[in-house]
């Protein structure tokens, strides 16, 4: 028999092999097997949740460093004339653009690689560490997903379309926002052959 790893939670087989498991007493080498297999498939199905395709992060990510950019951008080019077109141009020539995306990046998911288990309870590991929440996509909400913030005493109010005021909401809008406005500004002043606020 085989002892299961402390770090591997006993989702599979019978409940008295899950309790011997979390007791830490001997367990069957194939039930060890299973409660193993059943760990990497949580594993790569909780990274493919996060930052795949429909996962929450991609879309909180482009949101932020759209923001960032699109308020950089055009500060820049009030103060200087450079159009968005050059500025971007310049930003991915020299390594700016992806500085800014692996920061905000590592500032989305650091909230998991920061929780305490002493005060926030949660299961999985790495950035896809969850809690239990039967009203979030596939019962898990990530420690991450600006959705799992608790707003209570922050302005704003609760409405049936989601909170307006400070809360993932407004955050979702404005990301968004953003991103249709970066994309928008360059293809206007590709056609106009200036910059959009100052020609």
């Amino acid at each position: 028999s085989l002892r299961a790893p402390a770090h591997v939670a006993p989702r599979v087989g019978s409940r008295r092999v899950r309790a011997r498991a979390a007791a830490g007493e001997p367990i069957p080498a194939s039930e060890a097997v299973k409660m193993a297999d059943s760990s990497r498939v949580a594993k790569r199905k909780g990274f493919a949740e996060t930052m795949g395709f429909a996962g929450w992060a991609p879309e909180v990510v482009n949101g932020r460093v759209a923001m960032f950019g699109f308020f950089t951008a055009l500060i820049k080019e009030l103060a200087t004339g450079e159009s968005f077109t050059s500025q971007l141009s310049y930003n991915l020539t020299h390594g700016v653009s992806f500085a800014i995306i692996a920061l905000v990046t590592a500032g989305t998911l650091a909230p998991c690689a920061m929780a305490n288990p002493n005060e926030t309870p949660f299961e999985g590991s790495g950035i896809a560490k969850f809690r239990p929440e039967p009203r979030a996509k596939a019962g898990r909400q990530y420690l991450c997903d600006p959705r799992a913030v608790d707003c209570e005493g922050l302005p704003g109010r609760d409405t049936p379309l989601g909170r307006i005021g400070f809360g993932p909401l407004a955050e979702t809008v404005n990301g968004r926002a953003a991103m249709v406005g970066l994309v928008a500004t360059f293809v206007i002043e590709g056609a106009m052959k200036h910059g959009l606020f100052r020609g």
